[in-house]
């Protein structure tokens, strides 16, 4: 995340992002349903990317659900 573009390394979405996508998501959902985590506020530009890869049309039509996450989560923090 640079002060050029809103993506990992400028303006263009690159592999990288694609690839921090689901990590993110999984953090996020795993993290909050059995931590009660969430990303500090304090964290303005990773909030906002996270948000802007999560709002791509893309990742939406291919994300797991929050249940899925949870639930294969579950097996390796509840076993």
């Amino acid at each position: 995340m640079t002060s050029k573009g809103p993506y990992f390394y400028g303006g263009e979405i690159t592999s990288v992002d694609l690839s921090l996508a689901p990590t993110l998501y999984h953090l996020t959902v795993a993290l909050g349903h059995f931590k009660g985590w969430t990303i500090p506020k304090r964290l303005t530009r990773v909030l906002k990317y996270t948000k802007l890869l999560f709002d791509r049309k893309s990742f939406k039509n291919t994300k797991p659900s929050d249940n899925c996450v949870i639930d294969g989560w579950a097996l390796k923090l509840n076993p």
